[in-house]
Formats: C-alpha cells, structure tokens, sequence
C-alpha cells in the first residue's frame, strides 16, 4: 500500500500558525458577540477585553455590588480598560458611577465631564450631568445636557420630555430655553407638541411662546396656537388666552371685539377665540358661504332629533360698557317643542347671572337681541350657543345666519 507523504516541518508550522489565527479570529468574534450584553461570559475568553470589564463592573454597581477592594478595584478596572482602548468614555463613567456610590461628588463630576469629551453620544452620562447640574443650579449647563441627550438617543425622550415639561413652569427655565426656541434643535417640535398636550400649567407654555417671540416657523408647527389656545381654554385661562391670541402675527385681531361670522372669525386655527364649532356625537357642524356675500358665512349644525348640548361657542373680550347683540338664525325640520339659547357669561364672575340669557323656539327664521352690559372685572366674555330638541325619528338643522355686536348709546 502506498504512503502517504510525510508532512514537512514548514508545512506542520504554517497549519499550526493558520489554526492560531483561525482560533484567535473566533474568539474576538465572540468577545465582540458577548462584551456588552454577557460581559462574564466574554471575561471568561478574553479577560483583558476593555469593554467586557467596564460593563460587567457597571452591572455589579447597578445591582448594589461594589468588587472586593471598593473605589481602588474600580479604578485598577478602569486602568485596565483605557490600557486597551484610550478612548473609552464608558470607563470613565463607571469611576464617575463608583465614586458617586462613595459619596465623591468631585470625582463624580470629574469623570462625567471626562466621559462626556471624550464621547457626547454617552446618554447616561448624560444624565447624570443634567442631575449634577440642576442640584448646582446651573440651568444652562442642565439644558445643554438636555438638549445633547435629546439629540443623541430618542429612547430618552419618554423620560425627559416630562420633566422638561414641568420644568417649564419656572420662569428661570422659561427664559433660558428662549435660545431654543429661537434655534429650534431637531427634538424641539415634538417636545412643544408633547409640552402643550401634557402641562399641568399652559400659561407657562404660552409664557415661553411670548417670551420667544410665538412659535417657531414653518409647517411643522403651524398647529401648536390651535392646540395651545384649546388648553388654555379648558383649564379656563380665557385671559392667558386672549393674550396669547394677540401676540399671533397672522390672526385677525379684530376677532375678539366682534360676533360677526366671517372666514377669518370662523377659522379653526384659532378657536375657541373664533367661533368653534362642537363636532361630537349627536351634532355635524358645516361653515358655509352666506347667502348674503360680501365674505359672510353660515355655521349649519345638523342635529339628530334628541341632542340637547352646545352647537357653538366664542371668546370675545370687550371692555366694561353697554353694549347691544342681534342674531339671525333659521331651523328646519323641528319640532314644536325644540328649543335653544344663546348666552354671554364672565367666567370670571363664578355664580354671577349670564350677561345675556336669550332663549327660542326653533322656527323657520329666529331673531334675537338683547342689551348688556360688560362690568369691570369681567376682562374676557364667552358666548355659548345651545340647542336642546326632542327626541324622535330624523335630524334637525340650525343654521346661525348672522351675528352683530355693537356699542350701546
């Protein structure tokens, strides 16, 4: 039988040193696989890997475990880890994390601020400086650490965009974020959205708006007035809403001295100040062209037989005098017992009797008016238009044809 050739010694050395390299590219591969999520697994392959040794001493800290040896063993991994890898922010936060467990603020502060200039996309490092910062009150170290961990990792957004939101209700704060506001970050947008849906104070929110000017441009933004206007609103703030109201360039100011229906008192970017219109259950609000032209319109409010609720509103702010009201409206398809009214009360006046209280019957053409005076004190009125009709099969229609507001002699 024929021998196979015997391997010579070169050859021997160059499987032997192939096999090595084999060996050592599958190892890295599984120190790189493991280092960050099974930091003890990648250790027991590679014990000197940098990042395996920084995040498995983070994962004994977070559980309350601190190595044999205290702040001297977390230094000796730290050490260890930048030997290997210079840049290494991460090592400098764990002595950041392992001080603060030693109540060494300084050396806290110190490596935070290492690890943040050696790699800003740190968001927990990141943290901890807004922490640090607003325990120092230094509000505009806490914004830039703000705005740095906004930028870096959406994922921070859920926890910080509540806490900025509440912050807001300082004045220090408000007027420090007006650079913000100003130069709007890539975060900015969806914090105001998420700020004027959740504040426990939209008079805060409209403060930083004044404060900066109103809202940044672009259509990006465009809604936010309606939105803020309609929180103000709800948390009865009709001042703070009319204020804010003023300050929106391109809003009709003639609006809230005025009962007219017109395109610009009917606009829904800006009501409740305009005429609003409810669009809930039971009730279909239309604006359409009045017949009677000259830019005039009509809100039609088609209603199912039964509905008793509001078909619209409006916030004016007239100044304390006397003054007269008319209004037109027609209704089809009622019932004799269907009825409506049409108030004007000073939400500031809690209690106090409506300025004007004009109840109808619904009929094929409806007029009222009435004469009232505006008292001081009563800075901001609102007027309410509601219908209460039978129930029974089909719909009704009431369609406000014409509003007028006018001094009295």
């Amino acid at each position: 039988m024929a021998r196979l050739p015997r391997p010579s010694g070169r050859l021997l050395g160059f499987i032997a040193g192939t096999l090595l390299v084999a060996y050592g590219a599958a190892t890295s591969a599984a120190v790189n696989v493991f280092h960050t999520k099974l930091p003890a697994v990648a250790l027991s392959i590679d014990s000197d890997d940098p990042v395996a040794l920084v995040r498995n001493a983070q994962i004994d800290l977070a559980a309350g475990d601190m190595p044999a040896g205290g702040n001297d063993a977390i230094l000796g991994i730290v050490r260890r880890s930048v030997s290997d890898q210079p840049i290494n922010a991460p090592a400098f936060r764990l002595y950041g994390l392992a001080s603060a467990t030693n109540a060494d603020l300084p050396g806290v502060r110190e490596q935070m601020a290492v690890s943040e200039r050696m790699e800003r996309r740190d968001a927990a490092a990141q943290l901890w400086l807004i922490e640090d910062a607003v325990q120092r009150n230094d509000v505009a170290a806490a914004l830039r650490h703000y705005d740095t961990a906004l930028r870096i990792e959406q994922s921070t957004r859920a926890v910080l965009y509540p806490v900025l939101t509440d912050a807001l209700e300082s004045e220090t704060i408000r007027e420090r974020f007006v650079p913000y506001m100003q130069a709007p970050p890539p975060w900015l947008e969806s914090f105001l959205r998420f700020a004027v849906s959740n504040t426990r104070d939209p008079v805060a929110v409209a403060d930083l708006a004044r404060l900066s000017g109103g809202f940044p441009d672009g259509a990006a933004y465009s809604s936010l007035d309606r939105e803020l206007l309609t929180q103000l609103v709800a948390s009865e703030d009709y001042e703070a809403a009319i204020a804010h109201y003023a300050r929106i360039g391109a809003a009709d100011q003639s609006v809230p001295r005025t009962l007219a229906l017109t395109g610009e008192s009917t606009s829904e970017a800006y009501s409740p100040i305009t005429w609003q219109q409810f669009s809930i259950e039971g009730i279909e609000p239309f604006v359409l062209a009045s017949p009677a032209g000259e830019g005039r319109v009509e809100i039609e409010a088609e209603m199912e037989a039964g509905y008793s609720g509001p078909v619209a509103r409006k916030l004016i702010a007239l100044k304390p005098g006397r003054y007269a009201f008319t209004a037109n409206l027609r209704s089809d398809d009622f019932g004799t017992q269907d009825r409506g009214s049409w108030r004007i009360v000073c939400p500031a006046s809690t209690g106090a009797a409506p300025l004007v209280d004009a109840e109808f019957d619904f009929e094929e053409t409806i007029e009222i008016g009435a004469g009232f005076t505006v008292p001081a004190g009563c800075p901001v009125q609102l007027v309410l238009v509601s219908a209460a009709t039978m129930v029974r099969s089909g719909y009704v229609t009431l369609v406000l044809a014409e509003a007028r507001l006018v001094p009295a002699s």
